[in-house]
């Protein structure tokens, strides 16, 4: 398995997919809304957000959650 390496910094914005254990945790409503790719915002603490998780969405998830990012540009 490769290990996945987060080069990105703080504030960076990615489109990817979750890896489908990444939101198993997640209410079921959410799950629905975070499959397909999604842009995830780099946070300060290491973790990436749903971009517009201002509007209440509190899943955060590590880079290696996260399948094929390609920085947004």
């Amino acid at each position: 398995m490769i290990e996945a390496i987060d080069t990105y910094v703080t504030g960076s914005v990615v489109a990817a997919s979750l890896a489908p254990q990444a939101v198993d945790e997640c209410d079921p409503c959410l799950r629905r809304l975070l499959t397909g790719p999604q842009f995830f915002v780099k946070k300060a603490d290491g973790r990436w957000c749903p971009q517009g998780c201002q509007l209440g969405m509190a899943c955060c998830f590590d880079f290696s959650d996260l399948r094929e990012a390609v920085l947004r540009g």
